[in-house]
């Protein structure tokens, strides 16, 4: 499960972006990713929040334990790269580093 509730507005208008630029399957297969962390039986959450870089989210996924409640497991950010920081070098405004030079998202834990 992947709560987007708290950033419906921000992922609007990163899809409109990701749908201009042509990068919407980029997101789009991210989302589902995350959506899908866990497997089909469901034991974790995934919640998206904002994040101060352009396009970019904040994650926390929590896992199911024994007594079916949930507890933070993974954090991390659905961030997107391109010529703003140097294509994932490191650089501002993300400040996170791709092996590869990146145009579109990916997820960092």
């Amino acid at each position: 499960m992947l709560d987007t509730s708290r950033v419906e507005a921000s992922l609007a208008k990163a899809r409109a972006f990701a749908e201009r630029v042509g990068l919407r399957e980029s997101l789009e297969k991210n989302l589902r990713f995350l959506d899908g962390y866990g497997g089909p039986s469901k034991v974790t959450r995934a919640t998206l929040y904002g994040d101060h870089a352009p396009y970019s989210f904040g994650f926390l996924i929590e896992i199911r334990g024994p007594d079916e409640r949930f507890r933070p497991w993974i954090e991390g950010g659905l961030i997107f790269h391109g010529p703003h920081d140097g294509m994932g070098s490191g650089d501002g405004p993300t400040f996170a580093v791709t092996l590869e030079p990146t145009y579109g998202w990916s997820i960092h834990t």
